[in-house]
């Protein structure tokens, strides 16, 4: 399969339908998650493959980003702010990365996200193609520094393998484990 990658802009309508169908496929119906996909975040790259029949069967989107977005923990528990009300985020207490400052260079860095990491075929090797060819992505097309994610704990293994390196303790995201992870060019 031929992966694509395509900045918002480029995507015609019939890719867009496909993406966020896959998308709503795989976090809202098989993994039982009800949150707001469309959430301003889409803007940026969208990498993708298409089957014979032309539905997306792997896909992840990349963004730039400032800074990453917080843990909060809140009666014991850490969870992503995303996931907490106002309130909760203010009694709670910030849990912090254990991103190593010393390794930003001097100057700008420019760190990306990628996230909706999604294959809609399980085992099948187009998890790896996909992320090698979104590493490609945001390293020539976007000139990103650093690649940050939030990797669902039980696949770390699989970003480890690319030189991915885990920045923070286990957290809830939509009630599923996850974990900060880096990459650096």
């Amino acid at each position: 399969m031929k992966y694509e990658s395509k900045r918002f802009d480029e995507l015609t309508a019939e890719e867009l339908y496909e993406i966020l169908k896959s998308r709503n496929e795989i976090f809202v119906i098989e993994q039982d998650c009800v949150y707001q996909d469309c959430d301003d975040r889409d803007y940026g790259y969208h990498v993708f493959c298409r089957d014979d029949s032309g539905r997306v069967a792997a896909y992840m989107r990349i963004y730039e980003i400032d800074e990453e977005p917080d843990v909060i923990l809140v009666d014991g528990q850490a969870i992503w702010s995303g996931n907490l009300t106002e309130e909760q985020i203010k009694a709670g207490t910030k849990v912090p990365d254990y991103h190593d400052p010393s390794k930003d260079r001097a100057g700008d860095v420019r760190t990306v996200q990628m996230g909706r990491v999604l294959t809609l075929d399980h085992g099948k090797g187009l998890g790896a193609l996909l992320l090698d060819a979104g590493i490609r992505t945001a390293w020539e097309e976007m000139g990103a520094d650093r690649i940050f994610i939030e990797s669902e704990e039980y696949v770390e293994g699989y970003y480890t393998r690319t030189g991915f390196v885990r920045t923070s303790d286990v957290f809830l995201k939509d009630d599923i484990p996850h974990v900060h992870m880096e990459l650096w060019k």
